[in-house]
């Protein structure tokens, strides 16, 4: 199930010399955002140790609000994977309605540790209270 996960307002010192925001801005907000939807299911540390499919598909200016959604895609024996997808909304430069469109995405993979620092299996520190589609993921 798709969850608004992280809203922020991109500022002025979030922009490049050709003023659209730094990718590097985008993808840590993209990784707070999975690690938010992470820490949701399980309660135990987890770290990132992938990203893949990463595109950037629109630019990001100063004043966009910028919303994060995730998506838990797959957990595994040690580690979730999430899709995470940033949209803006348009301004009235861009469109004439009011929408939403699509500027970024990608596949962030975490992997649960212990306080050691080594892999623990997920299903041991699945939280109790998860919604049906994530159970759905673990059959």
């Amino acid at each position: 199930m798709r969850n608004l996960t992280l809203r922020i307002q991109a500022y002025p010192g979030d922009l490049n010399p050709i003023g659209t925001v730094f990718g590097g801005w985008i993808m840590s907000m993209m990784d707070k955002a999975a690690s938010i939807a992470v820490d949701d299911l399980i309660d135990s540390p987890a770290v990132t140790v992938g990203v893949t499919d990463l595109r950037f598909i629109k630019p990001v200016r100063s004043g966009d609000i910028v919303t994060i959604y995730t998506t838990i895609q797959k957990i595994g024996n040690t580690s979730i994977s999430v899709y995470v997808e940033v949209v803006v909304e348009c301004h009235k430069l861009h469109c004439d309605a009011r929408c939403e469109m699509s500027v970024t995405d990608a596949t962030f993979t975490f992997v649960a540790i212990s306080k050691e620092g080594e892999p623990l299996s997920v299903r041991s520190v699945l939280r109790t209270n998860l919604d049906q589609d994530i159970l759905e993921l673990l059959k």
